[in-house]
């Protein structure tokens, strides 16, 4: 949910801020920024590597360049891509089509044909998740694994979750007051890092100038509750769960709920971990997905080891 400061902020009018903007793209490493074309709309995507196909979803708010760490530590032996998901991303959406979750499913097939993959592994992040999940329910024959990080209980209460996070949105870009998106950051860490205020200031004010088509995105999105809920136990492809043990942000589903709907699932607890393990412990995620998808790449996989790791394994 950390949305960050794209890489191609050409418009950047202070020096300070054009310097933060030479620091982000340093970070690139050697991932490509590009484009591609669906039904005469273009997406943007970073991309790298060769081999089977990772493709990383973020959440609400997100973007592709959160997931850089991640996409670096698979470049030499596996193809990467993180997309903008239309309606998630602050600056990509549908230019005539709502954002519901079929829409943004049929969008996300098209992307893995354009890309000529094979069956995919898909790392998905918060309302990321729900996407993910329901292609790989609905479209098994394209997906090779799942990996769900702080996936929201976006069913209980009738998608209650969905409604407090609309109400929360709402209220931190209501005001000029950076001080209510900093408390959410904070909120979203264990241990929160220091975040300039240049940078609050910089989101704030780009999600402002997107509030009211954002949260017209994450209603429509939210309707789509009822979807998930019908397919997510025709999820048949292995999943790796993983949780952060101090989730402020949202109620997550719980090993329970994944007992149940999915079996010969592989979950992972994270200690002094929030709402975004990626960003947070990003070592500890590499290592347990290196792990899984490992397993899923023999053919004698057949769901969890004891070794589930699900106390959380701290990487020094």
């Amino acid at each position: 949910m950390l949305f960050e400061v794209e890489t191609d902020l050409s418009f950047f009018e202070s020096q300070e801020l054009k310097s933060l903007s030479r620091y982000v793209r340093g970070y690139l490493g050697g991932l490509r920024s590009l484009c591609m074309d669906i039904e005469g709309e273009e997406f943007k995507y970073l991309e790298g590597g060769e081999g089977d196909t990772l493709i990383f979803l973020h959440g609400v708010m997100g973007s592709k360049t959160q997931w850089r760490t991640l996409m670096q530590a698979y470049t030499s032996h596996y193809h990467v891509v993180a997309v903008d998901v239309p309606g998630l991303c602050l600056h990509q959406s549908f230019a005539q089509k709502k954002h519901t979750l079929r829409q943004i499913t049929l969008w996300l097939e098209r992307v893995v044909t354009r890309l000529r993959a094979d069956r995919v592994h898909l790392v998905c992040h918060s309302l990321g998740c729900a996407v993910g999940a329901y292609f790989a329910a609905t479209r098994p024959e394209m997906v090779k694994s799942a990996a769900f990080l702080s996936f929201p209980d976006v069913f209980s209460n009738k998608g209650q979750v969905f409604r407090n996070l609309l109400a929360e949105m709402d209220n931190v870009v209501s005001t000029a007051d950076i001080a209510p998106l900093a408390d959410y950051y904070r909120r979203s860490y264990a241990n929160p890092p220091s975040i300039p205020n240049i940078v609050l200031r910089y989101n704030l004010r780009e999600v402002r100038k997107q509030r009211d088509r954002v949260l017209q995105s994450m209603r429509e999105f939210s309707d789509s509750g009822p979807l998930l809920m019908a397919q997510i136990r025709q999820i048949k492809v292995p999943c790796l769960i993983v949780n952060g043990d101090v989730d402020n942000i949202s109620p997550l589903f719980d090993e329970s709920f994944w007992q149940l709907n999915v079996p010969g699932h592989y979950f992972v607890e994270l200690n002094e971990c929030g709402h975004l393990p990626h960003l947070e412990k990003p070592d500890e995620v590499i290592y347990e997905h290196r792990r899984f998808i490992e397993r899923v790449g023999k053919t004698e996989y057949q769901g969890p080891s004891d070794d589930t790791g699900k106390y959380g394994i701290i990487l020094d």
